[in-house]
């Protein structure tokens, strides 16, 4: 009985991931879009929890992308979404 199947890869070797794809905008431009689109907005602009949440943490992404402006916009933005959350109640 052979211990490696053909065309199977070793289960223990380094996982070959694609690259990350390159932004299309600047994280600071992104940043300021959806900060900007969620001052204007008097609800939530995505259809659940789950899609705000993964909004919040392509934020939180780019903010670390973009530095010390990029966390403030985060942080402006995490309080624009909790002034929607509560609008919502």
């Amino acid at each position: 009985m052979t211990r490696v199947a053909y065309r199977h890869d070793d289960l223990f070797a380094p996982a070959r991931y694609p690259a990350a794809p390159i932004p299309e905008t600047e994280p600071l431009t992104e940043l300021q879009e959806m900060l900007a689109m969620l001052r204007t907005a008097d609800v939530l602009p995505w259809p659940d929890a789950a899609a705000t949440m993964a909004q919040e943490r392509r934020a939180l992404g780019l903010a670390k992308l973009a530095g010390e402006q990029g966390a403030e916009l985060a942080a402006a933005i995490l309080d624009q979404t909790e002034r929607l959350l509560a609008a919502t109640d």
